[in-house]
């Protein structure tokens, strides 16, 4: 799966100087529409022995908060662009497993939520934060109108979270919620 291109919504530590905890980039269920829901299960069965999978993306649970290194360097590429490896011979699997780690240097926390809309389409959150010190990339240039509409990145204080997936009232509705976070 290619890694959406993302817009970008900047905004600074909200009012306040509260500092917004990952739990609550989960959307409250009276900020969705009707039929717009965090993704109850893994699979759903469908006709017969068919199964439909991967509802809750690459996470253990739906909304998901850790540390996990591996899903904060998958979540850093997506929001950030693939990460570039250095010039000259290709990288053996330990070298490149070693700079492609440093990605989740800096980050404290990761967030992951799945949002169902009423046409069982995926909408996906996925948030980093960083340390203060920390120094985040900006949202990479959009190379067309198609793709720019691919994802939505809002930055709320030291998180950054990109939501992607079917353009709907779900995702709007996510996007809405996200930005009411940096006010």
């Amino acid at each position: 799966m290619a890694a959406p291109v993302v817009t970008a919504l900047y905004a600074s530590q909200p009012a306040g100087g509260h500092v917004v905890s990952m739990q609550e980039l989960t959307v409250p269920a009276d900020r969705l529409p009707a039929g717009c829901v965090l993704s109850p299960a893994q699979s759903v069965r469908l006709d017969g022995n068919q199964v439909r999978s991967g509802l809750w993306a690459e996470f253990p649970s739906n909304p998901w908060t850790g540390t996990d290194r591996g899903r904060i360097i998958s979540i850093r590429q997506i929001i950030e662009g693939p990460a570039k490896v250095p010039d000259g011979p290709p990288p053996g699997s330990k070298e490149l497993s070693r700079y492609l780690g440093q990605l989740a240097d800096g980050v404290e926390e990761a967030y992951g939520a799945v949002y169902l809309d009423p046409g069982e389409n995926l909408i996906v959150v996925r948030a980093l934060r960083f340390a203060a010190a920390e120094k985040r990339m900006a949202a990479p240039e959009l190379p067309s109108p198609r793709r720019a509409a691919a994802a939505l990145r809002v930055d709320i204080g030291s998180i950054a979270a990109v939501v992607a997936g079917h353009e709907g009232a779900c995702r709007q509705a996510i996007g809405v919620y996200l930005r009411s976070l940096s006010n």
